[in-house]
């Protein structure tokens, strides 16, 4: 794998001076990557958050989520989230990040008291092609993210991010995996990321409850097993949300702090990180 990153929410879904100030501190302990949160593409300080990356020597992925109107399910609604989409692509661009990731097909929460339909899931596959021609063209491959059922209604699973992939079927659209959502959805955390092992192109480390890595649930010896078996050689991104940040505790449900303080969280998320590679 490539490294270790952390996403810059587990302090704010906004980028500005005192989140750039944080970078060489993460990076002195020991990130190689961080994830950098592009919620509004227009009013993104893309400049300043390049620089300040390249002054502390990290590399960058960067996470998005559709905002509401836009979706790719929708034929009225597709035009505008490929447009948000290319907007978010174009600011990867600029900061150097070849992954841009999250739930690319609905906007966080949307559910619709049912199943995805035939007829969103042909115009998921197409938009989603399309999308893939504009990340290409930028150096980018889009990696969606399946989320649990009560974040979304439209795929869940790695096996149904699976079929949506081999449907889709561009070299520049694959999958995220999470291990927070994986923990809800899947029989086996590990059997799923063997299963999408072909179409895996990033993975998130967020424990069951949004906690410090490690600190929970999730069967980590074995999912590093399978990242192992399968030789994946993306990031593997430390994922977790501020708690007192109102539109992502809306979104996520963390109504509770879930670690000491974020700089805590980071530490030893990543501390548990090394020591597990380097016993695998």
């Amino acid at each position: 794998m490539r490294g270790f990153g952390i996403n810059l929410m587990v302090w704010n879904s906004q980028i500005g001076h005192a989140e750039r100030a944080l970078l060489p501190a993460l990076a002195e302990t020991g990130y190689t990557a961080v994830e950098v949160p592009v919620f509004a593409p227009d009013r993104f300080p893309t400049a300043e958050t390049a620089a300040a990356l390249r002054d502390a020597g990290l590399t960058c992925t960067v996470s998005t989520a559709l905002p509401a109107g836009a979706n790719l399910v929708d034929s009225a609604s597709v035009p505008a989230g490929l447009d948000f989409l290319a907007q978010v692509i174009r600011c990867a661009e600029t900061l150097g990040a070849e992954i841009v990731c999250g739930p690319l097909a609905l906007p966080v929460g949307e559910l619709r008291g049912r199943g995805y339909t035939a007829q969103e899931w042909a115009s998921a596959v197409a938009a989603l092609r399309a999308a893939g021609d504009i990340a290409a063209d930028a150096g980018v491959t889009l990696a969606l993210e399946p989320l649990n059922r009560f974040e979304t209604y439209f795929v869940n699973t790695a096996d149904q991010g699976v079929q949506l992939m081999d449907a889709v079927d561009h070299p520049a659209v694959g999958l995220l995996l999470d291990t927070f959502h994986m923990h809800i959805e899947e029989k086996s955390t590990p059997h799923a990321l063997v299963h999408a092992a072909r179409h895996l192109r990033h993975v998130h480390a967020s424990e069951n409850d949004r906690g410090i890595v490690g600190s929970g649930q999730v069967p980590w010896r074995a999912v590093w097993a399978s990242l192992r078996q399968v030789g994946y050689a993306g990031w593997v991104v430390v994922e977790s949300f501020n708690a007192f940040l109102p539109e992502l505790a809306g979104a996520t449900c963390i109504w509770r702090p879930v670690a000491p303080d974020p700089m805590t969280l980071a530490q030893e998320s990543l501390a548990f990180l090394r020591t597990l590679d380097a016993q695998a």
